[in-house]
């Protein structure tokens, strides 16, 4: 079973997102000499896992993690010492399954199952089903930004497979459902799981005119 360094965070990561993080705390500047030395540029990676109890730095830190993280791989980092800024992007999903005490690293290390199957054959059309629930999705999504009136987070022409993580990136929504979303077994659920929440929204926004805080997609977060 693999083993890949978590960089526990209080967001989640998805595949094909963006993720800035500004590092200055010695055990995540540690794992960044670390994939330097053991890894050429574009597969020096790391698992952002999102917290599900604690907090990103200080005591009781990440006392309990979410169990389906996503691997975050290294574009480019900025600076000579501390404090470094480091831009990454999401690439494959995990299930966390444990942590690796032999390690010995100052940071987490967890035993971890890939979880994304192979891609669908470029040009290959998804299952019908699949299709109609992704226009239900797009549907729901476009009606909640005109009900808010929101200006961005549209979404352009992507596939079902890839339609449910480019909608949670540019919505507010709460790290759980975020989690939720990510944590589908396949399109269909992550899908389904989407459109329940736009549902959920909407209702909220066009019955009691409750609009949700604004998230910056990607986000930011320093370690």
């Amino acid at each position: 079973m693999p083993s890949l360094p978590l960089f526990p965070l209080g967001t989640v990561l998805l595949p094909g997102a963006r993720l800035p993080l500004v590092v200055f705390e010695p055990r995540y500047i540690a794992l960044l000499a670390d994939l330097k030395a053991s890894a050429p540029p574009g597969q020096r990676a790391f698992g952002v896992v999102a917290i599900r109890r604690g907090t990103e730095v200080g005591a009781g830190a990440a006392t309990e993690l979410f169990d389906v993280g996503c691997e975050a791989v290294i574009e480019q980092v900025t600076g000579t010492e501390p404090p470094f800024q480091v831009r990454t992007v999401g690439r494959r999903r995990f299930r966390l399954t444990g942590r690796d005490e032999s390690a010995g690293s100052p940071y987490l290390t967890g035993r971890v199952t890939w979880l994304d199957p192979v891609a669908r054959p470029p040009g290959s059309a998804p299952a019908a089903d699949v299709a109609a629930l992704a226009d239900r999705v797009r549907t729901t999504h476009a009606r909640l930004l005109a009900a808010i009136g929101a200006t961005t987070g549209r979404v352009g022409q992507v596939g079902p497979d890839e339609l449910a993580y480019r909608i949670v990136e540019r919505s507010p929504l709460e790290l759980a459902d975020r989690q939720a979303v990510l944590a589908g077994r396949t399109e269909r659920d992550r899908l389904g799981t989407l459109l329940a929440v736009l549902r959920r929204e909407l209702a909220l926004v066009t019955q009691v005119r409750a609009v949700p805080g604004r998230i910056e997609p990607g986000g930011f977060s320093p370690n």
